[in-house]
């Protein structure tokens, strides 16, 4: 804490304030959610639904805010935590819609806006707290209600063995990352980030190279970094398909925010060499992901691995965030594209796995035939994870590489571009078993009004950003302000 400040009078409720309705939502609905029957289990999606609009009402103004600190340095006002929570909040409410069909009717209709909005609230702290503690307690928030969710169907045994694999793993990571954060208060005697980044100018180059180590477990953990992804592919087949798609998204986008905050505040001047370490992680992490994305039969499994390698390409530009002007804009840009064409996905493959019982790749077999729409969102879905234009992925992807290249990243951007070819097979196979194989079923999809609102919405913006992206690009932009 900034010292010298009395206590009440740091203090700013009006920072936090989209924080609050959806904390004070969450809480509210803990008993309604217990007692609500019959028609009545609708009700905790609904108000969770008014309550995620709010909050999105109550961050756009702080696009545009002067930047400042909020509970005596411990919290950020900014652009940069504005747009992050933009992204959190978005992609709260598309997993909520498509949630809402999902569990349409069943015991789990009315718990599951709870954990969802604490995970939502959590990720929102961690972009915005620039205090090691509170980045520790935020860090815990995505977790814990994450966890939860991915058991929801508390009777499935491959949820029960993805929830201990990911809280396991998860504790592992997230108490080695605490060692770490341990060590730059050690080495500065400080909790804030700015204070921490002034500190270190002077300390021992082996302890600072220690605590990054430390540190990016953690982040790498929630972002699914190679070689911290091991619990991805096994949470995400084993938890039911719009958790997956929200577990992909949401916590990836805070831990984002929350590592570029940590670089830019704390270590500035490449201290410890984390340009190069994130370029050779990066690397890595695109590269296997897609690799190993080739063999898998698993639709959830599958969109696991590419959900790694999705993380590869956004590192690249994170490895030059302290050089690159265009950096962060890039990153803003492809982190919203990688939430639409994600969610997208994963809600046809909610739909596909309610009404048949299985994610195997033969389940979409023919999809263009039985399911036309839902086809042709999981195409337009696919395609733009895979860069073609014109979509929001492919512009994504140029900037992204654009980004590289100006930072003295050549080779990665070439190795990204091989990655990109390499990808492409493995999402033009989902695509041409839906539409140029016979269908083995008779039966569509699951239907329902929330899968339809979270499509629509979803394919819309990745075409329309993708033929406009300097509309998305503006705002990204705007979201590049942090407070230094």
């Amino acid at each position: 804490m900034t010292g010298g400040v009395a206590m009440g009078g740091c203090m700013d409720l009006g920072a936090v304030a989209p924080e609050m309705v959806l904390a004070g939502t969450a809480l509210a609905l803990v008993p309604a959610a217990g007692w609500a029957r019959g028609r009545w289990r609708r009700l905790p999606a609904a108000l969770a639904l008014l309550a995620l609009l709010a909050a999105m009402g109550l961050t756009v103004p702080m696009l545009t805010a002067t930047p400042r600190e909020a509970f005596c340095g411990t919290y950020a006002v900014d652009p940069f935590r504005a747009f992050y929570q933009l992204v959190i909040e978005a992609g709260a409410v598309v997993s909520l819609l498509s949630l809402a069909s999902h569990f349409r009717a069943s015991e789990q209709e009315p718990h599951h806006p709870v954990a969802l909005l604490m995970a939502t609230v959590g990720g929102m702290g961690l972009a915005a707290a620039t205090d090691l503690g509170l980045i520790v307690l935020f860090l815990q928030m995505v977790s814990f209600p994450s966890y939860l969710l991915v058991l929801l169907v508390r009777s499935d045994g491959p949820a029960q063995e993805a929830t201990l694999k990911y809280f396991l793993y998860g504790a592992a990571a997230l108490a080695v990352m605490a060692y770490g954060l341990t060590f730059l208060f050690g080495l500065t005697g400080s909790l804030n980030l700015r204070a921490i980044g002034a500190g270190l100018a002077g300390a021992d180059r082996a302890w600072v190279a220690l605590a990054f180590g430390l540190v990016v477990v953690g982040y790498g953990f929630e972002m699914t970094l190679v070689p911290f992804h091991v619990w991805a592919p096994d949470v995400f087949q084993g938890g039911t398909a719009p958790i997956s798609g929200f577990v992909s998204v949401v916590p990836k986008a805070a831990a984002f925010a929350g590592l570029l905050r940590l670089l830019l505040e704390a270590m500035p001047g490449a201290l410890a060499a984390w340009p190069s370490v994130l370029a050779l992680m990066a690397a890595a992490t695109m590269t296997f992901g897609n690799l190993v994305a080739l063999r898998q039969a698993s639709l959830k499994r599958l969109l696991a691995y590419s959900s790694i390698a999705q993380a590869g390409y956004m590192l690249m530009a994170v490895a030059v965030a302290g050089r690159v002007p265009q950096a962060l804009p890039a990153i803003g840009y492809y982190v919203v594209a990688y939430l639409l064409m994600n969610l997208a996905a994963f809600t046809v493959v909610a739909q596909v796995e309610r009404m048949s019982g299985s994610d195997g790749l033969a389940t979409v077999r023919g999809l263009g035939r039985r399911a036309p729409w839902s086809a042709a969102a999981l195409t337009l879905a696919l395609l733009s994870l895979a860069g073609v234009p014109p979509l929001a992925g492919f512009a994504g992807k140029v900037f992204l590489l654009l980004a590289a290249i100006d930072g003295d990243l050549a080779w990665l951007a070439v190795l990204a571009a091989a990655n990109m070819a390499v990808a492409l097979s493995y999402y033009v196979a989902v695509i041409a078993e839906m539409y140029f194989r016979e269908p083995e079923r008779p039966e569509g999809v699951a239907p329902g009004v929330g899968y339809a609102f979270a499509l629509g919405l979803c394919s819309a913006a990745t075409l329309a950003f993708g033929i406009a992206p300097s509309v998305l690009r503006g705002v990204a932009q705007l979201g590049a302000t942090l407070l230094r």
